[in-house]
């Protein structure tokens, strides 16, 4: 699929100033070789010195509380986010800060819904700073229903998903609900922008190979659940390349099948590996990390265009993954975990 993307395919000169930076960025991006240093350090405070001793001297933190590491690791994302919102007025910069951004809305709004309907006060630390969103207004609409201090967009969406969990009374429907309100939203901006929706064949690639993935593992969820086929039809996002059709066709199969009937997708082997994986230890977390480094894999095409869309989002994805293998060794280390269990959950790097 990366052949379709070439230097030539986006060479506007006003990404120059923007691709610039992200270049001189790209150098305080983790590499293997500090990640597998941390990874057979003694504990979480050897593998924090590891961190703040290399040159990626960006991160910090504080050594006396070893295990207060998320603050730090949500500042550091916080503040990635707002120097590329800074750093150019392009509009599709503009969209896709709100692509990746309002993910951040969505798993706040996933919180404030679950804390109002299981009637427990929601933590600060699960709360993520860096969403479009003023917190307080949005669980002030959540919990009071009063929708008047947040964009029509979000009020709809999470009438919605109300309304769907009071008619199930399940958590988990607030996840499918919101998986798919979230990609309907940005299609929907999509839509209304002209230039992305002409001349930005990568960026709209790169959701779609989002939103596929994202109705694989749903459809996965939902198998091991026990759902019938009409119900997980309902949450499906049909905006992907990988038709949903597909999967609704296999859905009563069973899922050590599902592989060999869909081989001739791009996405076979995650559905292979994953779902061997789960069959072994009823868990999908080598799904999880297959998905993730697809997209991470996806996103490198951004460290060879000259100008582009495609360096921002190659920055933002290592620099989300970055941050997500820092949480797995550190929480790692909490833990007791042996290396092997850690690099057992560690993603692939971008550099």
């Amino acid at each position: 699929m990366f052949k379709y993307f070439t230097a030539d395919t986006n060479n506007q000169e006003d990404y120059a100033f923007a691709n610039g930076r992200i270049r001189k960025l790209e150098n305080g991006l983790l590499n293997k070789d500090i990640l597998d240093r941390m990874i057979k350090s003694n504990d979480i405070v050897s593998a924090l010195k590891i961190l703040t001793e290399s040159d990626l001297n960006d991160y910090s933190f504080d050594l006396n509380n070893p295990s207060d590491f998320e603050d730090s690791l949500n500042q550091e994302l916080l503040q990635t986010y707002d120097l590329i919102k800074s750093i150019s007025k392009v509009s599709t910069f503009n969209f896709l800060y709100f692509t990746f951004a309002s993910k951040y809305d969505f798993h706040n709004i996933k919180i404030l819904i679950k804390s109002k309907y299981l009637k427990k006060e929601f933590s600060s630390e699960l709360i993520s700073p860096i969403g479009t969103l003023n917190v307080e207004k949005l669980n002030s609409a959540i919990k009071d229903e009063k929708y008047e201090d947040i964009p029509a967009s979000f009020e709809v969406l999470i009438k919605k998903t109300l309304t769907e969990y009071n008619k199930f009374k399940d958590p988990e429907i607030i996840d499918f609900v919101l998986d798919k309100e979230r990609y309907v939203m940005i299609f929907n901006k999509i839509r209304e922008t002209e230039i992305i929706e002409e001349e930005e064949p990568y960026l709209r690639r790169f959701i779609k190979i989002n939103i596929d993935l994202n109705n694989i593992i749903n459809c996965i969820r939902a198998k091991i659940r026990g759902e019938k086929k009409t119900f997980t039809k309902e949450f499906l996002i049909p905006e992907g390349d990988f038709k949903i059709e597909n999967l609704i066709e296999v859905y009563d199969s069973p899922l050590s099948s599902w592989f060999e009937k869909l081989r001739y997708t791009d996405y076979k082997n995650i559905i292979e590996l994953g779902v061997n994986y789960f069959q072994k230890n009823n868990s999908l977390m080598e799904l999880e990390k297959l998905i993730d480094n697809f997209i991470l894999n996806f996103s490198k095409i951004g460290k060879y265009i000259t100008f582009g869309i495609e360096p921002i989002v190659g920055f933002i994805t290592a620099k989300e993954n970055d941050i997500k293998n820092i949480r797995i060794i550190l929480s790692g280390k909490l833990n007791n975990l042996s290396p092997d269990e850690i690099i057992e959950r560690v993603r692939d790097t971008y550099v």
